[in-house]
């Protein structure tokens, strides 16, 4: 997938995230502060973001990267989320955006979508649709994460990107 254009600047910093979660109390972006972070908006209802999922738990059990990942559903009551999660567990916080504020701030357009943050949590990476976590180009760009070069150093070059899902134009829903 080429590297859609942002809806936040490359190289900023990412906006605040602090929410419940289904099973880990509160989480906060902050306290993940020196860390490369994985944060992922979705929906259940979503298709492609129901199929990407089992891709971002492989990525967190295979654990290589070293990146955290924080998967953000948007606008569902929590028993259906937790639903949806009783069925496919996965390694990861799943945070409970219900009124969306999360999805506003970080000005998300369509689900799915991906921001990649550095250990200083400024923006490396965004992907707009679904991305294949199983290829070894998406492992080798959050790898990258985890050496000390400045943020702007490792921002993906022009037309470089996470690998789509599949090889067909990336499928999206669009926000609610």
């Amino acid at each position: 997938m080429a590297c859609a254009a942002s809806p936040l600047p490359i190289g900023a910093g990412a906006p605040a995230l602090s929410l419940p979660s289904l099973d880990h109390g509160r989480q906060d972006l902050a306290a993940l502060k020196g860390r490369p972070v994985l944060v992922h908006f979705f929906a259940t209802w979503c298709a492609p973001c129901r199929e990407e999922m089992a891709g971002l738990s492989r990525l967190a059990e295979r654990g290589t990267s070293g990146v955290a990942i924080l998967a953000v559903d948007v606008g569902e009551v929590p028993v259906r989320v937790r639903r949806f999660f009783d069925a496919r567990p996965v390694p990861f916080p799943v945070l409970l955006d219900e009124d969306r504020a999360a999805l506003k701030a970080w000005k998300v357009a369509g689900l799915p979508a991906s921001f990649v943050l550095d250990g200083t949590h400024a923006l490396r990476l965004f992907a707009d649709g679904p991305v294949d976590w199983d290829d070894p180009a998406a492992e080798r760009q959050l790898t990258a994460l985890m050496t000390d070069m400045p943020a702007d150093s490792a921002v993906a070059p022009e037309g470089a990107g996470l690998p789509p899902l599949d090889q067909q134009e990336p499928t999206r829903e669009n926000s609610p």
